[in-house]
């Protein structure tokens, strides 16, 4: 009987040469097989259950935001190219990429493995506050490589061993959202206001397409299609004047944690955002929130 502590089952990620074991607090696994019943006329009962739908294979956790990139292989390769961990650093390529079809990345949590593709991935920063991220991954499997397989084990060879757990968790404490994206407004006769950000919410989700062919259960390849990206942030300024065309905007988010260093940031790229929504929203013995919503196409 497997008995495995969490803290003996680490989750690790690994995309190409790049491998980094996750900061992670918890890890769901699931795996799927759909099958549906054939009748025939004249017959009671079902001849029998047939497959409706590929097996597939899904794996999210939530991990600490870790802003130092100090994952295998990459260590010291420049601030640009980490991009803070290894989760931020595969969102960042694939709704950049140029080339539909992708490669994905393995997934590993207390034996368990799988080969597949990042779903989702989000992350919240707030004054004096830990970041804390999340991410999920569906798994196609490849060839005749199960979409997820293993047994249940403590740390091995393959996880958490020769690897650098990342360090340096994004706090609020130094953090600064873009000047960009603070609500102004002003109108004549008064001096021009201009919000305070409280916080910030980030999440960004993603579409494959995993190609089948006749003869082959799992897919040959899996492409790439489209990604829809949000940030939601919370200030004390409230402005309706949105438009149905409204100007779109790009943002660079940078996350940085206790140690106020270049070094020990996270940087993430928002492209041509434009603000949908905005709201307000009060308590009792509190000042007045508002959130407003901005989201982005790839």
């Amino acid at each position: 009987m497997a008995t495995i502590f969490y803290d003996k089952a680490p989750v690790q990620v690994e995309v190409g040469i790049y491998r980094e074991t996750m900061l992670a607090t918890d890890c769901s696994i699931n795996f799927t097989s759909s099958q549906q019943p054939i009748y025939s006329v004249g017959k009671k009962g079902p001849l029998g259950q047939f497959p409706s739908a590929a097996r597939v294979g899904d794996m999210s956790f939530s991990f600490l935001t870790s802003i130092t990139g100090q994952f295998d292989n990459i260590e010291g390769a420049g601030n640009q190219s980490r991009q803070g961990n290894i989760i931020n650093f595969l969102a960042n390529g694939v709704k950049r990429s140029t080339n539909s079809e992708i490669s994905g990345a393995t997934v590993q949590c207390a034996g368990v493995k799988g080969f597949g593709f990042l779903n989702s991935y989000s992350f919240s920063v707030s004054a004096n506050s830990v970041s804390t991220s999340s991410a999920s991954f569906t798994m196609f499997g490849s060839g005749t490589q199960l979409p997820l397989s293993g047994r249940l084990t403590g740390v091995d060879g393959n996880v958490g061993i020769g690897t650098s757990v990342a360090t340096g968790i994004a706090h609020g404490r130094f953090t600064t959202m873009p000047s960009a994206l603070r609500t102004q407004i002003s109108s004549q006769g008064t001096a021009p206001e201009t919000a305070t950000i409280y916080g910030a919410d980030y999440s960004i989700s993603f579409n494959h397409s995993p190609l089948y062919k006749i003869g082959q259960e799992f897919p040959t390849t899996s492409f790439y299609t489209t990604a829809s990206e949000s940030l939601n942030i919370t200030e004390d300024l409230f402005n309706s004047g949105l438009k149905f065309d409204e100007d779109a905007a790009s943002y660079t988010l940078e996350i940085k944690g206790l140690k106020e260093a270049p070094a020990n940031s996270m940087k993430v790229r928002i492209t041509s955002a434009k603000q949908i929504n905005t709201s307000a929203s009060v308590g009792l013995d509190d000042i007045i929130r508002t959130q407003k919503t901005l989201t982005a196409a790839y």
